[in-house]
């Protein structure tokens, strides 16, 4: 047996140890004796297991020497992410959740999905139904384990994290890939929020699918379009307006992407353009339907965003007075208080405390990253990935900038963090000065 190959069996042994030791462990902890318990032994090291060969799969095509040893590191983290988002589910609140409605409709409908009989019905919150056609999904292979099934939402939700990092890589080759890296894979909000039985999870997925087909599509590379449809599909199952808000900031960035001289480039910018108009156009039509709206002029759109954020902004020591954007006046609030807050002052309970803490984390990195950011419209011209990732953060800031508090913002916005991270990760000052300077050809030598 070859020294890789025997490494690739005790990483495996170790993965299903673990498993097997958190599991117990864990328990021990939350002290049932339940199919939940027993689900999740049997399905944690699984998980564990594959997520270990996957991990060593695409180490392999890195070169990077940290690169192996962070991904694996940020899978750890990410199941201390769900086992912490189990436990204040159904320790903490006692089950007082989102992720309890999905369990106890699948908990009803997966034996009859096993006996062959498969049915669900949709009609006011189609979003909130197909996640529980999902989770009923799950269980019909797991079984009713909620445990378990935080464990395989968290890992699907870390793949499409790095799915993220991917994209970054393809489209910024210069970029601080390894500070990219760390954002994604060691982010509080980014372990935490993604890693339970909801949306979060599964859209952070197909958000990452998307983002790596942007980057292709730039960087024009084979499977971008198929990546694109899985993205658009993923997405708007659950929020076609997010799907709305990536698809219109690839519209823009396909816009203003630079064009090569050829004819043939041309040619593709055109085309490209045309396919994403119709996708978002087609998209917003399904985001309007979805929304019950049926006037899609600008103050339409505005006014149901607003009641979607009044609603939102009920009741709780989370909530806090929201300022909608409404004039370019408001903007500067806006971004604040979507990307920053809560500051430590407003926080009330343990969650809060560490996402203003994050937040703080956040300022200190723009600041340092200003010297690139005072750059940014010259990069926009050049990069349509980094245009994509500003279109969609400032769009995202402006759709939520309504919502008054701050358990439904601090899980709302980990789909837009990685792209805004993007920005705080651009290539050095030396690389875009080198980027920026025009190149000066020599003149060619006459034939003699």
């Amino acid at each position: 047996m070859s020294t890789t190959t025997r490494r690739g069996v005790i990483a495996a042994g170790l993965a299903v140890l673990v498993g097997v030791v958190v599991a117990t462990v864990f328990h021990a902890a939350v002290g049932t004796r339940s199919y939940n318990f027993w689900g999740a032994a049997m399905v944690i090291p699984l998980v564990l297991l594959v997520n270990a060969l996957l991990i060593r799969h695409v180490s392999r095509k890195h070169d990077e020497p940290w690169f192996a040893g962070l991904l694996a590191a940020g899978f750890a983290l990410k199941m201390g992410g769900a086992l912490s988002r189990y436990y204040v589910a159904y320790i903490v609140y006692g089950g007082a959740a989102d992720a309890q409605r999905y369990n106890l409709y699948a908990a009803v409908q997966y034996e009859q999905w096993r006996n062959g009989v498969i049915t669900f019905e949709l009609g006011g919150k189609q979003g909130t139904q197909w996640m529980e056609v999902i989770t009923t999904a799950l269980y019909t292979v797991i079984g009713p384990s909620p445990l378990g099934a935080f464990v395989v939402f968290a890992a699907f939700a870390f793949w499409g994290q790095y799915f993220l990092y991917r994209a970054f890589c393809i489209a910024l080759p210069d970029g601080n890939q390894k500070r990219y890296a760390v954002f994604m894979f060691v982010l509080p909000s980014l372990i935490f929020w993604p890693s339970s039985i909801g949306k979060e999870a599964w859209l952070m997925f197909f958000v990452g699918v998307t983002a790596l087909g942007a980057a292709k599509l730039f960087a024009r590379q084979h499977g971008a379009l198929l990546l694109l449809l899985s993205g658009a599909a993923g997405t708007a199952l659950l929020r076609p307006h997010l799907s709305v808000l990536l698809f219109a900031a690839l519209f823009v960035a396909q816009l203003f992407r630079p064009t090569a001289e050829r004819s043939t480039a041309i040619i593709s910018k055109a085309v490209g353009v045309v396919v994403l108009g119709a996708s978002a156009l087609i998209l917003t039509s399904q985001s309007a339907s979805f929304l019950g709206i049926d006037d899609l002029s600008v103050q339409a759109v505005s006014d149901t965003v607003n009641s979607a954020s009044e609603q939102a902004s009920e009741g709780g020591t989370s909530a806090f007075d929201s300022s909608p954007v409404s004039s370019p006046v408001d903007i500067p609030g806006a971004i604040v208080t979507v990307l920053f807050r809560p500051f430590p002052v407003e926080a009330h309970n343990i969650q809060m405390f560490v996402q203003s803490l994050e937040g703080l984390l956040l300022i200190y990195l723009t600041v340092r990253a200003w010297p690139q950011l005072r750059r940014l419209p010259r990069v926009l011209r050049r990069t349509p990935y980094v245009t994509f990732s500003f279109v969609y953060t400032s769009a995202f800031i402006w759709a939520f900038s309504g919502f008054g508090n701050f358990g439904i913002l601090a899980r709302q916005r980990v789909l837009m963090i990685p792209f805004f991270l993007v920005l705080l990760a651009l290539p050095s000052i030396d690389k875009l000065q080198e980027q920026f300077t025009p190149r000066v050809r020599e003149p060619a030598r006459a034939r003699r």
